[in-house]
């Protein structure tokens, strides 16, 4: 090998000219620090500063102590990835959470009317409700409806029914939520909460919603409390403007054959009974 402008020739080295560098013997490797452990006709080479490893069988595991070793290195590599892989899956959820943009490259003004609707009077309520008469759009805006559905509810438990003790969202026993938009969406594809009584649906409501079967009768309860004079108000209100509009209608025909406005007399009486309903059920809350 060489060593300055000198050429020393080294004992006991295997040497071979495919090889770049030579390949030092037992007492050399021994010189320079390293520690050779034999093992019949093998040898394990450990560097400087480290020790070799007694490679004895665990009596419990059944493993030698570097397959002890190697199985531990694997697990914490194991461990590592885990806890990157749900570093990085809840960084991306709360990400995508906070952009919370649709996928069409145009404005989304469906998205921004609702997030812009404020509840002052209960016309802003039937605005909204008459929104999610559309599946489509409750499925596609579900984020923001959900939001926008608990704060109207709120808003007419505390302005209209002078309730403002009921928590919004409402809490099972073990604290999960109930989603009031679900309630409400599956109610009314069941025909409403008198059809969903009658056939004993609300079992089923419930499983769909999340919960166990036994949830049913609680469900029954929550709908009643939160949403059952709501949806009958808007019931109401939608009727109102069905009739008023033909009344209207009535007023036009009569006005241009002259046969004097026979249809003004009813614009009255639906409010009455709604008020009427609304104190009986405001009463007994």
């Amino acid at each position: 090998m060489k060593s300055g402008n000198n050429t020393l020739r080294i004992q006991s080295v295997f040497y071979s000219p495919e090889l770049d560098r030579n390949i030092l013997g037992l007492d050399q490797l021994t010189l320079q620090g390293f520690t050779v452990r034999k093992s019949g006709d093998t040898c394990k080479i450990f560097p400087v500063f480290s020790s070799p490893v007694i490679n004895t069988v665990n009596d419990v595991s059944g493993l030698t102590k570097e397959d002890e070793l190697g199985l531990r290195e694997k697990q914490r590599i194991i461990e590592l990835c885990s806890v990157n892989e749900e570093f990085e899956e809840n960084y991306l959820n709360s990400y995508f959470e906070s952009l919370n943009v649709s996928n069409d490259d145009e404005n989304d003004w469906s998205r921004m009317i609702i997030r812009a609707l404020e509840f002052h009077d209960f016309a802003d309520c039937k605005a909204l409700l008459d929104m999610i008469d559309d599946r489509d759009f409750v499925f596609k805006y579900k984020y923001d409806l959900e939001k926008k559905f608990e704060e109207m509810v709120g808003w007419f438990l505390n302005e209209k029914m002078g309730i403002s003790s009921r928590p919004i969202p409402p809490l099972m026993s073990d604290e999960r939520r109930i989603d009031l938009l679900g309630l409400y969406v599956m109610v009314e594809r069941d025909g409403g909460y008198q059809s969903v009584t009658n056939d004993n649906l609300w079992p089923t409501i419930a499983k769909d919603l999340g919960f166990e079967y036994q949830d049913g009768d609680f469900m029954r309860i929550v709908y009643a409390m939160y949403l059952d004079v709501l949806i009958y108000y808007y019931r109401f209100k939608s009727i109102q403007e069905r009739v008023y509009d033909k009344e209207v209608t009535k007023e036009g025909e009569s006005s241009i054959t002259g046969e004097g406005q026979e249809g003004r007399s009813a614009d009255s009486a639906p409010e009455e009974a709604a008020t009427e309903h609304y104190a009986l059920y405001a009463g007994n809350s």
